[in-house]
């Protein structure tokens, strides 16, 4: 059975509707009759079921592993040192055909039996980060992780610039089997996308102003004309505040979009401030002040009343807009030239985010007309469900890594303030897990404080890059350190880059492995008869500690395989099924299809078999 593995190769495929059962959905999926079922289950003494999921079928990695894997590495490049007896050629000419299909070495993954790997939902929460190359099988695990996180009861939100049809309709599919809501964000199909309030959840103004000012700011790095522009986006958004219009992207960009439009907020805020400092009725009189006026002869009253009777103000009544409205007057009386050199940085990403279609579905109005629901990162984790959002990352990558980088920030925003609003007590919270693929395009700030707090608000963060080398060109060797470091679980499929490589290994670590070394010597002398002669033969065995996964099968890892080290210790090598919908099943592949067929016109297909998998279950326990 052992050579027979080495040459084994197929597709796993599982139902929908067999994950759902495996997964235990009917129990988890729906947080009240999850806590309802918890009551029930504790008032008659049974045990509660745990909170886990499917994960792949596999084994666990292990020193004796390490040895065997070496062993086969080390065999001649058609294996005729096991090869199978010549009955099974007419099978074996159809694993060969699968072998290139699925690329790569069985090294790896022939050394044990496999069997049914579950990961507890606890783990989740340390985060996850996925590395593969392309092709190799990055989205079909996502998807199995994100159905099975909707099975568990979670609020999953999906970032994928590629826009996978597959793994968005699975989603909508799982979402609608479970009675939860499907919210599908598409800048290029505007017409049945759902509109996202990006600034709808913030702490405090410096708390938006950081988030919008992320698009544009480096970690680690300072620059003043970024501080610059944040102090001026500060400023604009403390202005709409104070005149009764809720911040969005396309009022920021709005309002500060040239130096004019800095003047015409600042009468609009002293306006406003004036009105409620001196009353409605009096104030233009106490002032002097003439509506029909033009704007510059508006402004030059306003702010001569303002230096005059505020600027040095003293007085025992606290007034919270002096700051506001000073700061926004220098603004308004600085050089136009300069001003437009320091904000030329950030101008233009809001000029990008408030193109059509992107200022309906980033700066939605509430009192719009359209029909398009509107999505808020609170709404999402208080009603449940999936949020999908799809985009165009081939075609126009720099605005889908500033949609990503904002959803990133208004998700650990609204994080943060559930997290403060219960003091730290998230048991009657919603659990939420976040996908993001092509992770490097939406490295900011909070998405590494999202790493680093996440788990203390219930929160399971799915990372996903094809090598750690494009979070180094993204940001910093510092930061990508920092990424990996704040990742709990680590999945990797095939990976060529030698940094990805280098990060498997390390996790893994070292084994000592078996070397058997054979010496034979034979000699004579020319002064001797032929037939006397000398020879010796001599065998060594030793053990040296090496890589406990040979650094070059990393590359050459099949499709739909993984390495994997969790936050449970466990190091774990398998092959993950592709989940698809029930009608889209096929029957195993049979022996007579492989007998009487030619090879490479069959794929090899094994589907996830639930009495199995529960018989181990119950062979666990």
């Amino acid at each position: 059975m052992a050579h027979w593995r080495v040459f084994k190769r197929h597709f796993m495929f599982v139902s929908l509707d067999s994950l759902r059962v495996i997964n235990k959905s009917n129990f988890f999926s729906n947080e009240r009759k999850y806590r309802q079922l918890v009551q029930d289950y504790q008032n008659k003494n049974k045990d509660i079921p745990e909170r886990k999921s499917y994960f792949c079928d596999g084994f666990e990695w292990g020193p004796e592993h390490a040895d065997r894997a070496y062993q086969i590495a080390n065999l001649s490049s058609d294996k005729r040192e096991i090869e199978l007896p010549f009955v099974f050629n007419p099978i074996k000419r159809h694993f060969d055909a699968m072998a290139r299909k699925m690329g790569g070495s069985n090294a790896i993954f022939a050394v044990e039996r496999r069997e049914p790997i579950f990961v507890t939902e606890d783990n989740w929460f340390g985060h996850t980060l996925i590395t593969g190359n392309v092709g190799t099988g990055k989205t079909v695990l996502q998807r199995l992780l994100s159905i099975s996180m909707l099975h568990l009861g979670h609020v999953v939100v999906v970032i994928d610039p590629k826009n996978d049809a597959e793994w968005r309709e699975s989603l909508m599919e799982e979402a609608k089997t479970l009675g939860l809501p499907f919210y599908k964000f598409h800048p290029g199909q505007p017409a049945s996308s759902v509109c996202i309030d990006v600034c709808n959840t913030y702490t405090n103004v410096s708390d938006l102003t950081s988030r919008l000012l992320s698009l544009v700011t480096v970690p680690g790095e300072v620059n003043p004309f970024v501080q610059y522009a944040k102090a001026l986006v500060s400023n604009v958004i403390s202005g709409l505040s104070y005149i009764e219009k809720k911040p969005s992207i396309y009022l920021i960009h709005k309002n500060m979009k040239s130096h004019m439009s800095i003047v015409n907020l600042t009468v609009k805020v002293m306006e406003s401030c004036y009105a409620r400092y001196y009353g409605y009725d009096v104030w233009t009189e106490k002032v002097k002040y003439v509506a029909n006026d033009t704007l510059p002869v508006r402004f030059k009253r306003l702010a001569e009343w303002f230096t005059a009777h505020f600027m040095n103000y003293e007085g025992s009544e606290q007034i919270d807009w002096l700051d506001t409205v000073s700061q926004l007057i220098d603004y308004s009386m600085s050089d136009p030239e300069h001003m437009a050199k320091m904000t030329a940085g950030i101008m233009p990403v809001f000029d990008m985010l408030i193109e059509k279609p992107l200022n309906e579905l980033l700066s939605p109005n509430p009192n719009s007309v359209s029909s398009r629901e509107i999505v808020t990162s609170e709404g999402m984790f208080s009603t449940g469900g999936v949020l999908y959002i799809s985009l165009d990352g081939l075609s126009n990558p720099d605005t889908a890594a500033a949609i990503s980088q904002l959803i990133m920030s208004d998700l650990t925003s609204c994080a943060g303030s559930r997290y403060n609003a219960q003091d730290g007590d998230m048991s009657a919270n919603s659990r939420i897990s976040i996908f993001v693929d092509e992770a490097h395009s939406a490295i900011n700030n909070p998405m590494i404080n999202l790493l680093a707090q996440g788990r203390a608000a219930k929160i399971a963060l799915f990372i996903c890059t094809q090598t750690i080398s494009d979070f180094i060109a993204a940001a910093s060797v510092e930061t990508a350190n920092r990424i990996t470091g704040l990742c709990n679980n680590y999945i990797s499929l095939r990976v060529n880059d030698t940094p990805t490589q280098t990060l498997v290994v390390e996790n893994f670590g070292k084994s000592a492995i078996s070397t058997n070394m054979v010496t034979y010597t034979t000699g004579s002398e020319t002064s001797l008869p032929h037939n006397n002669f000398s020879g010796s033969i001599s065998e060594r065995k030793q053990t040296t500690l090496e890589e406990s996964i040979p650094k070059d099968l990393l590359g050459q890892v099949p499709m739909f395989h993984i390495v994997a080290r969790l936050q449970d210790g466990r190091k774990v090598v398998g092959q993950i099924p592709i989940a698809v919908a029930e009608k889209q099943m096929k029957p195993n592949t049979t022996l007579s299809e492989m007998l009487f067929k030619k090879a490479g016109k069959v794929t090899l297909r094994q589907n996830l078999d639930i009495k199995n998998l529960n018989k181990f279950l119950r062979k666990l326990h």
